[in-house]
């Protein structure tokens, strides 16, 4: 079954930030993921939710998603994205397959 990772994400330093996506690219793919959403405009449709940047990414199953996130060969490039946002919120949701 497919998984889903969900990104909420303020960034704090543009420039470092678009660093860490030329990083962190290539991982997802090795991973098996792929990008469905990038950025986009979030908008809010209902309730008070306010983002400015939201990624979502599909990955083969929820097994290689963690694989991605708990990789030690990445951690460094993840602690990029924390260091360079004011807010990070990650999700894993299993997709309907």
């Amino acid at each position: 079954m497919s998984a889903f990772v969900i990104v909420d994400i303020k960034i704090r330093n543009p420039d470092e930030y678009r660093r860490y996506i030329e990083l962190i690219t290539p991982s997802v793919a090795h991973y098996g993921g792929r990008y469905l959403v990038r950025g986009g405009k979030p908008q809010t449709l209902d309730g008070d939710w306010s983002s400015e940047r939201i990624v979502i990414m599909q990955y083969p199953s929820r097994e290689r998603a963690q694989a991605w996130l708990a990789d030690p060969a990445l951690a460094d490039i993840h602690n990029m994205r924390r260091n360079n946002s004011y807010q990070c919120d990650m999700l894993l949701c299993d997709g309907v397959d």
